[in-house]
């Protein structure tokens, strides 16, 4: 047994290969996760120290392996070789490969190189805490979609992140999370990589891809070589096709190589990261507004209502119609519902379902019902709820990006800490309002266990748009012609639901008998100009996140309301 898998009297299920540039932050991400838990002694025939700690998670020991330093994978000193070789070596079951992503675009290079030598690759991008601070905005989703492997970020002092990085280790050694090693289009030098990998056997290479040693192998890689040294017929005819491309391109394959992979490294920063101009005297006073003791809390708690109030104005025209009509605005009130998002929508269905029936009548009145009522009908029930999920998500990333969204979250830290809560939890409460999907999944935010917890029972209890609708309806039926008192039942109800939410997170702490409420450790970015890119990324995650997991449900049971309503003992029936 591999010596990395013993750990005093403890066998390790998986070896993680940690590894990154110097100063990346990897001793300190180390020193987190594994604590006091660590071993060190020399690797093998150095005076290199080698340091390995151990961690336990859903049930598996991981053995942490903090390798040397590294830039590449053409390394200049021993203990580049060292990490390098240790790579290659395939002792490990899965990479970590931490990621500076205050320097994104060289940071980025070393993933890159590993991730075309093996598909068992988590990306972790830390610092994470001072990367906002700095006007730096990195869509991970998108940049983990180019690469083809998870991208995580962390704050090693703030703990972001670090449940997420272990469990996604845990996920990909075993399987559960699958990804294959990176292709990237090399041009002419592809078809002499091809030609090499036609003589390659796995046997020789182990875990290693064919074209990964076929490639390193033009490149003139000598560690690859001493692999694959048994079969000297590979040598000599990388050594061959090195000297062709060498006369066809003026240029070694190795110089292409990188100037490939730095071309593709540089299209992926141009597409998944945002820098903006920070502006440091309207830091200070904002700051003096939003971190005042008491001014603070009111002014997000203003801030949180204007927000809200413009999402649902924008969207369905309410609140803003219960004052005009209170106004004697009926008109201009109607006017507004009419044409307002949600109207428009609903409109265009309507439209588009009737002329689909219109035009399948004759055909078939079955089909003509299932079309307009069944399928249209599903998915304008889905896309009904889209406008509103995206401007509640757009004027959260507005705050957000600006910087006002952190001071609004540490304004009231203390307000929701005595409900158990991290100041964390407004995100969740305010997406909330316009679909509880999102909400919940905005749990993730939170580095408390105990506080997702908390906010994924409690955000049910928050009013969306569905019940806002229904709501709207009970309390004209209950209050006709006093739109007054309409108005002030909706706040009511409103601050019901929010006094629901902390009760709830409070009753699940105190359950989970976790006494202390989760510390807010978070860095406060300068205030800057929003990026419409940054807020599109933010918006559409959340947007996406919900038409996949409710938009799937919604539009299923809307088909099985339609076959319950069309067909009846006797078959199907009209009306």
């Amino acid at each position: 047994m591999c010596e990395l898998r013993k750990f005093g009297d403890k066998i390790c299920d998986y070896v993680v290969a940690v590894v990154g540039q110097p100063s990346v932050g990897k001793s300190t991400f180390f020193t987190q996760v594994t604590g006091e838990l660590v071993r060190v002694a020399n690797w093998p025939g150095t005076t290199v120290e080698q340091k390995v700690g151990i961690v336990a998670f859903e049930g598996k020991v991981l053995c942490l392996v903090d390798l040397p330093g590294i830039y590449g994978l053409s390394p200049t000193s021993l203990e580049e070789k060292i990490t390098k070789n240790f790579l290659i070596s395939s002792d490990w079951d899965v990479i970590l490969v931490l990621t500076d992503s205050l320097i994104p675009e060289r940071s980025i290079y070393l993933p890159i190189q590993i991730g075309e030598m093996t598909n068992k690759l988590v990306i972790a991008l830390t610092k994470w805490d001072a990367t906002h601070k700095a006007g730096l905005h990195i869509d991970t989703e998108k940049l983990s979609s180019r690469l083809g492997f998870p991208v995580i970020p962390i704050s090693s002092i703030t703990g972001e992140g670090i449940r997420e990085v272990l469990s996604t280790l845990v996920g990909v050694a075993e399987g559960r999370v699958k990804s294959s090693p990176l292709k990237i289009d090399y041009g002419l030098l592809d078809s002499y990589v091809n030609e090499l990998m036609g003589l390659i056997d796995d046997r020789v290479i182990g875990k290693l891809p064919k074209r990964f040693v076929a490639l390193r192998l033009l490149e003139g890689d000598q560690d690859v070589v001493n692999i694959i040294r048994d079969r000297p017929d590979i040598i000599e005819k990388s050594e061959k096709l090195r000297e062709e491309f060498r006369k066809a391109t003026e240029r070694t394959p190795e110089e292409l190589a990188i100037l490939e992979r730095y071309e593709y490294a540089s299209k992926i920063v141009r597409e998944t990261i945002v820098r903006v101009k920070v502006r440091p005297r309207i830091t200070a006073l904002i700051d003096k507004i939003y971190l005042h003791s008491l001014l603070g809390p009111l002014t997000s708690v203003l801030t949180i209502f204007a927000t809200f109030a413009a999402a649902f104005t924008l969207n369905t025209g309410f609140p803003l119609t219960y004052f005009l009509r209170y106004l004697g605005f009926e008109a201009v009130a109607s006017i507004l519902e009419t044409y307002s998002l949600s109207g428009l929508l609903e409109s265009t269905f309507v439209l588009i379902g009737e002329a689909a029936r219109a035009m399948l009548a004759d055909l078939s009145k079955e089909l003509a019902s299932l079309v307009a009522d069944g399928i249209l009908g599903g998915l304008g029930a889905v896309l009904s709820f889209l406008p509103l999920i995206l401007l509640v998500s757009m004027f959260l990333s507005i705050l957000e990006d600006s910087g006002l969204g952190p001071r609004m979250v540490a304004s009231l830290h203390n307000f929701f800490k005595f409900f158990g809560l991290s100041g964390r939890a407004l995100y969740p409460l305010v997406i909330g309002f316009g679909c509880n999907v999102p909400a919940v999944y905005q749990s993730r935010i939170s580095v408390d266990e105990a506080e997702r917890r908390e906010v994924i029972a409690s955000a049910p209890f928050i009013i969306c748009q569905a019940r806002l609708v229904v709501l709207l309806y009970f309390t004209r039926v209950l209050f006709p012609g006093d739109v007054f008192i309409q108005a002030f039942a909706m706040a009511v109800l409103y601050i019901l639901s929010i006094i629901l939410y902390l009760l709830t997170a409070k009753l699940v702490r105190f359950l989970s008998n976790v006494k202390e409420s989760p510390e807010l450790i978070m860095e406060l970015p300068m205030i800057h100009r929003p990026s419409l890119k940054v807020i599109w990324w933010s918006s559409w995650s959340n947007a996406k996140h919900f038409l996949y997991k409710a938009g799937l449900i919604i539009f299923t049971l809307s088909m099985l309301s339609w076959v319950l309503l069309s067909y009846g003992p006797t078959g199907y029936v009209s009306s």
